[in-house]
């Protein structure tokens, strides 16, 4: 039997140059947060809070994106190519999507950095 949450965990620290979103505001990734991804999707743990989370493989590609420090344009941009779905669109789930893990605490931002 297969231990689904002993699959490939990423523990991410802060980040010491933080990504900027298209606002400016640099996005530094939570450093209670753990992840795993597969896929078919990502499970996140907020391991001060005990929030579980989970996503689609677009919300771990996103996520990936996030932790290689790539801009949110850049990613939206990838994966509307690689989806045949529209920029447009795909940037805005996108924004949402990163919002919701900041809004549950596995993102925040540093503004004015």
């Amino acid at each position: 039997m297969t231990n689904h949450f002993a699959r490939l965990w990423n523990r991410v620290r802060l980040a010491p140059a933080p990504l900027r979103t298209s606002e400016g505001d640099p996005i530094v990734i939570s450093p209670d947060a753990r992840v795993s991804l597969d896929q078919n999707g990502a499970v996140f743990l907020h391991a001060r809070r005990g929030i579980v989370f989970t996503s689609n493989r677009i919300g771990a590609l996103i996520w990936q994106g996030l932790v290689d420090r790539e801009a949110v344009e850049t990613i939206a941009a990838r994966i509307s190519r690689e989806g045949g779905a529209g920029l447009h669109r795909v940037r805005q789930d996108t924004t949402q999507f990163i919002a919701d893990l900041e809004t549950h605490g596995f993102l925040f931002r540093r503004i004015g950095y």
